[in-house]
């Protein structure tokens, strides 16, 4: 379970005929269900062998583009109740294919395909006729790509649905001769987390969602700044465990993207500030860190507390060199995650 923290710096109209569908055959089949069920699984992604496959061919007698390709997309981000991850956290990579080979002789078949909601990517695209008669089926595994997107999301079936679509390319356009959609959510994986089951919350308190340093002069560089919110990080956990923290990037770029910054400028600290139905002796707290895109383990408690509570302490040490000739508005996201012991 985590929690995000921000840190502030200063139509196409498609027109085609049921006739002209029935001249070519588009199928979409459904594999298994991905499982993400370790950190690990959730840090780094996962994949599942042929989560889908699609399967096409052109009828007896059908006259066959010059040109054509096939697409996929996702018609939707993934969900499950009021979460979501992007659908461009995921890809499909060809598995296997079967059919008569030489009728995809001159074809570019796509090998890893990155999925999206916005647009359309190339799974086949091909001079040669189009399979008559016999069909010719792609299989695809599909990759989730770990990180933030799952790891701050709780336990659930996260579903979308496939979108694939046949193209006549002979005349340097794309004319639809062909669309299938998957069954809604056959586009899935699930996340089944020990460290997400219980009574766990990571909550930011006092103002904490957001600490602004302003340099108004050179003599605020020369000083620093430092931020201290007492009681601003409040967990509860049924279990011992670690809180990790990292940043969205390793830069905080400036609102027009002409300058960078390293996240590594801002040093934070936690003290703890209250623990209840808990040793207080077993915390441990590591830091002040210099932030990362990678995460460091901020405090660690090895048994069951009711409930705990941190001050956090944000600086930026006197002389930066980073801040000489920065200018703007800089920001960047902090994450906090709570990993069992």
């Amino acid at each position: 379970m985590s929690l995000t923290h921000k840190i502030v710096l200063l139509f196409a109209f498609l027109l085609g005929s049921q006739g002209l569908y029935a001249q070519y055959d588009l199928n979409v089949y459904d594999g298994g269900q991905l499982q993400l069920n370790s950190y690990n699984d959730l840090k780094f992604g996962k994949s599942e062998e042929r989560q889908i496959s699609v399967q096409f061919r052109r009828n007896y007698g059908i006259k066959a583009p010059a040109k054509w390709k096939i697409t996929v997309r996702l018609l939707d981000d993934y969900r499950a109740e009021n979460h979501s991850v992007p659908a461009e956290n995921s890809a499909i990579s060809l598995n296997r294919q079967s059919g008569n080979f030489n009728q995809l002789a001159f074809s570019s078949i796509g090998r890893n395909l990155p999925l999206s909601k916005f647009q359309e990517s190339t799974i086949v695209e091909s001079t040669t006729a189009l399979p008559e008669g016999n069909y010719y089926t792609l299989s695809f595994d599909l990759t989730i790509r770990g990180g933030v997107e799952v790891l701050t999301i709780p336990n659930g079936i996260y579903r979308s649905t496939y979108e694939f679509s046949l193209y006549d390319t002979s005349s340097g356009r794309d004319v639809l001769l062909a669309r299938k959609t998957s069954a809604p959510g056959v586009a899935r994986f699930q996340i089944n987390y020990v460290g997400n089951h219980g009574d766990q919350l990571a909550e930011l308190r006092n103002g904490a969602n957001e600490f602004i340093f302003n340099f108004d002069s050179p003599e605020d560089i020369a000083k620093g700044k430092k931020i201290t919110i007492n009681n601003a990080l409040y967990i509860r956990s049924y279990q011992g465990h670690q809180i990790l923290v990292k940043t969205a990037d390793h830069l905080l770029y400036n609102t027009t993207l002409t300058n960078s910054i390293p996240v590594s400028v801002l040093k934070l600290k936690a003290t703890l500030n209250r623990i209840e139905g808990g040793n207080a002796a077993a915390v441990t707290l590591f830091g002040p860190i210099a932030l990362s895109a990678q995460e460091q383990a901020l405090a660690s408690f090895p048994g069951w507390s009711q409930s705990m509570s941190y001050n956090l302490e944000l600086s930026i040490p006197p002389n930066t060199r980073e801040l000489q000739q920065a200018n703007g508005r800089y920001e960047t996201y902090l994450y906090f995650i709570i990993v069992p012991n």
